[in-house]
């Protein structure tokens, strides 16, 4: 099978060439347009049009609505590619059964935004406004044609989740709905795929492209890929591949998927013997220890790049006690483990870049807080980490096959997305996916109470103001969720609790996330106390407890800033959710690690000595201009690291393709330093 015609039966976009110059600058013009008022005017036309056809199908009796429903579903089977004559009269149906299978009304909103997901808008829809609904509708309208959509969530736990709760209203509309999850065999994959809505994450999407590409015997070399998988995993070919193509995604929390998790590409690796990697490894680590910085190196937090100085150039060379054999051999790999081992000592923290879990060094996602277990670093810096831990070395992993996320998520012929904060990334997502943006308005009005950002010079002034601030509302039953950066900073926020007598406390973090739903759900009850790091259950409501909405809601404090205010607005859209009352507070400190890194010393210096003498409405002004720069350049280099990966991506596929070799198969991702 020729590459194009695989790309066409499986509903793979044919790749584009890279835009430049002028013709960058031309296509961000289109996606401004794209994004304008008149866009948005146009879908809540389209909306209002498909509600009052909804008004009507709600006369119909149950065995009419079914008539109507399979007549439409088997028109759109037909003629797959033309949806959108029958987009009104579609939604309106699936608005119906969904009311009638699962007791919930589409509000217009919603509809405007099923209808936004369909044409492939990615939609920003505040957070507690029905985005589950919506993608479900969008999601039935697609898989009619009788092609496969995939509907990628955050975790494992939401996709699963979602596939058992509206699995009744894909039945009633002649669907199935299926899951697909880290921890499932062979069989369950292709159980989960036959469906006509998958609900899955994208690390199992593109770990499980990848497998199929092998099978496929889509590799450099022309070796029948699918008998080399047999040998890696040490059993018999499969009779087939588990996905069925590309058609369609719609991705809920989109930025998560598209942004976040996009620094680093998906690998299918083997894991090799450690061997004289473990020796090198606490060899560096060892030396690494006596290095002084400022006078054997520098360090630069906010490009994270290691300079050795003469000094410890000399010192490393005259180390002559260190073993000279194998990595350990050459010079020039030598002063690489020590800047390796430096990069460890100086940027990778435990209890905020990682976690120790049962003996292993498991990374922690710095955008949601979760751990990765799967996940590695690269180049010996993982084995390094785990010297400098004083635990067992592992053996380093060699690739079999990578994509990154840019590349996988552009062959979807059709591809959309919802997220409650996507404002800041539009424009990345426009130029990398070619998908338009759009913001849906709220059903209800937002009450939501922001009562400012307040800094303080140090980490002290700020917890005694946090102590004071969760005194006062704890007192009267007020539900609070704290936010933090790290889950070192959340630890040492449940010690300032306890140490205070103040009760009810659940902390959330990536040491404690296996109860994570069932903790956020709880978040709104009377006198909870929270305290959460990013991963505060992104896709699982925080239902207030009656009569807390006369206490004034959920309160949300955030403690730390983050590198992206999105992040940050993210947490903020965990209260006042759907109506409901709620607050928001932020306390920060001029030794935030984001203006630590990214605002030049000399002025974050003025800056900290001049916060005692100035106004507290001055300084927090000062504070909130200072933390916006930091953020933007912070936001800069995440996107410039992205463009990276897209770039070294497609260099790596014009010149090598896939590389497969002999060895225990897994799936794992190598972060780029």
């Amino acid at each position: 099978m020729s590459p194009t015609e695989q790309q066409r039966r499986l509903g793979e976009r044919p790749e584009r060439k890279p835009r430049r110059g002028l013709d960058v600058w031309a296509h961000g013009l289109v996606g401004r347009c794209k994004r304008g008022p008149w866009t948005r005017h146009r879908l809540a036309t389209v909306a209002q049009s498909i509600d009052r056809r909804r008004v009507e199908l709600e006369k119909l009796a149950d065995p009419q609505l079914n008539e109507r429903l399979i007549a439409l579903s088997q028109v759109r089977q037909r003629q797959p590619e033309r949806w959108q004559p029958l987009l009104e009269e579609g939604l309106a149906l699936l608005a119906v059964a969904a009311h009638r299978e699962l007791g919930l009304r589409a509000y217009e909103v919603q509809l405007m935004g099923a209808a936004a997901l369909v044409e492939g808008y990615f939609t920003e829809v505040d957070t507690g406004e029905g985005k589950t609904l919506a993608i479900g509708l969008a999601a039935a309208y697609l898989a009619w044609s009788g092609l496969p959509c995939h509907v990628i969530t955050a975790n494992d736990y939401l996709a699963g989740r979602d596939a058992k709760h509206l699995g009744r209203y894909y039945r009633r509309v002649g669907l199935t709905a299926g899951a697909v999850m880290t921890e499932d065999d062979e069989s369950a994959r292709h159980s989960g795929y036959a469906a006509g809505v998958t609900y899955t994450t994208a690390k199992e999407l593109a770990a499980d492209y990848l497998r199929d590409r092998l099978r496929l015997g889509d590799d450099a070399t022309g070796a029948s890929s699918r008998q080399l998988l047999g040998v890696l995993l040490e059993m018999p070919p499969l009779p087939g591949v588990v996905q069925r193509g590309l058609h369609s995604a719609l991705i809920d929390e989109a930025d998560h998927a598209l942004i976040d998790e996009a620094v680093t590409p998906l690998i299918i690796s083997r894991t090799l013997d450690a061997g004289e990697l473990s020796v090198a490894s606490q060899a560096a680590w060892e030396l690494v220890r006596d290095l002084n910085k400022g006078v054997h190196y520098r360090a630069d937090s906010a490009a994270r790049l290691i300079e050795m100085l003469p000094a410890g150039i000399e010192q490393t060379n005259l180390a002559l006690a260190l073993p000279r054999t194998g990595l350990w051999a050459s010079d020039r790999r030598r002063q690489e483990l020590v800047r390796l081992g430096l990069e460890a000592r100086e940027f990778f923290l435990r209890d905020e870049h990682y976690v120790i879990d049962d003996g292993k060094v498991v990374i922690v996602d710095a955008a949601t807080g979760r751990p990765m277990p799967l996940r590695t670093w690269r180049q010996g810096l993982h084995q390094i980490i785990e010297a400098k831990e004083g635990l067992d070395v592992s053996g380093p992993s060699e690739t079999l096959a990578r994509i990154s996320f840019q590349a996988f998520f552009r062959k979807y012929s059709r591809l959309a997305g919802a997220s409650g904060t996507l404002r800041e990334a539009a424009a990345e997502i426009w130029h990398t996916y070619d998908a338009p943006f759009i913001a849906i308005p709220r059903h209800l009005r937002c009450q939501r109470r922001h009562q400012g950002s307040r800094f303080f010079v140090d980490e002290d002034l700020r917890e005694q103001a946090l102590v004071h601030e969760l005194k006062t509302r704890h007192a009267r039953g007020q539900p609070l969720l704290i936010g933090t950066r790290t889950v070192d900073s959340s630890e040492a926020v449940a010690r300032l609790v306890r140490h205070h007598g103040l009760p009810g406390s659940q902390v959330l973090n990536a040491l404690r996330h296996r109860e994570e739903a069932v903790m956020v759900a709880h978040a709104g009850h009377r006198g909870q106390l929270t305290i959460a790091t990013s991963m505060a259950g992104r896709g699982t409501d925080i239902r207030l407890e009656e009569g807390v909405a006369t206490l004034g809601g959920l309160q949300v404090v955030a403690i730390e800033a983050n590198d992206s205010a999105r992040v940050d607005r993210q947490l903020f859209g965990r209260s006042a959710r759907q109506g409901d009352p709620g607050g928001v507070i932020a306390f920060y400190s001029t030794e935030d690690a984001v203006l630590r890194r990214f605002i030049p010393h000399p002025i974050l210096q003025a800056w900290q000595r001049s916060t005692r003498l100035l106004p507290d409405a001055l300084n927090n002004a000062v504070g909130r201009r200072l933390l916006a720069w930091a953020q933007r350049r912070a936001q800069w280099q995440a996107a410039r690291q992205r463009r990276g990966v897209m770039l070294g991506e497609e260099e790596i596929r014009r010149s090598l393709g896939f590389t497969v070799g002999r060895g225990a198969v897994t799936t794992t991702a190598l972060l780029h330093r």
